[in-house]
């Protein structure tokens, strides 16, 4: 659903799968204290503020069509 969305949207974000590199799946569970995916980091400011981990399908949708569809009102 996610990934539905990130291409409806025309968005091209980095995607990181946790089964094949330790060192993603690390950061998510020291990051946001979970392994569960698909999650959505969103890092509003790189020097001054904590990323927010975001983990329900239905809330990440719901994030990027709010930020990012511009067809949305």
């Amino acid at each position: 659903m996610v990934l539905k969305q990130l291409e409806r949207l025309g968005l091209e974000i980095e995607l990181r799968n946790i089964h094949q590199k330790q060192a993603y799946k690390k950061e998510l569970i020291n990051g946001g204290g979970r392994k569960t995916v698909p999650c959505l980091r969103i890092q509003l400011d790189m020097l001054n503020t904590a990323p927010e981990w975001m983990y329900e399908s239905l809330d990440i949708i719901e994030y990027l069509k709010k930020h990012y569809d511009a067809g949305q009102n």
